[in-house]
């Protein structure tokens, strides 16, 4: 997310970025390519902090390399933590740094950085897909 893991002040700013595949509504059985995706794409990855050209933190979040960039992936500025934990969001360090709890970042700024937060609905998404098992769907 615009910097998931560190950041800088140059990430654009996608706050008010939706489609119809990233609405503001909580998807019980998130899909991967259908509801996460989109919300990572839109909100982190195309002239974000982890485009291709920027890649904050070493992560790339555009539709060809996203999944395959989180899940099982170590944190590169969280040492010992993985981005994402198949049906652990509680301990998937991409959930905590989208968070609103400011002691479990461990200081760390809340992600996506340089613009407003995901919205809550959005969070319960990517937080129902990862507690799904992170399934590549």
């Amino acid at each position: 997310m615009g910097g998931l893991l560190t950041g800088s002040a140059g990430c654009a700013d996608f706050e008010g970025v939706t489609s119809s595949a990233a609405a503001d509504t909580v998807v019980v059985a998130a899909e991967f390519q259908r509801d996460v995706r989109p919300i990572l794409e839109l909100r982190c990855g195309i002239g974000g902090c982890h485009s291709k050209a920027a890649h904050q933190a070493g992560l790339v979040l555009t539709p060809d390399s996203a999944y395959k960039a989180l899940v099982n992936q170590p944190s590169r500025t969280r040492g010992g933590q993985v981005l994402v934990r198949p049906g652990d969001a509680n301990n998937s360090w991409m959930v905590i740094a989208i968070g609103d709890d400011a002691a479990r970042r461990l200081g760390l700024a809340r992600m996506p950085l340089g613009s407003g937060p995901l919205t809550p609905n959005q969070i319960q998404t990517i937080v129902n897909w990862v507690n799904r098992g992170a399934p590549n769907d």
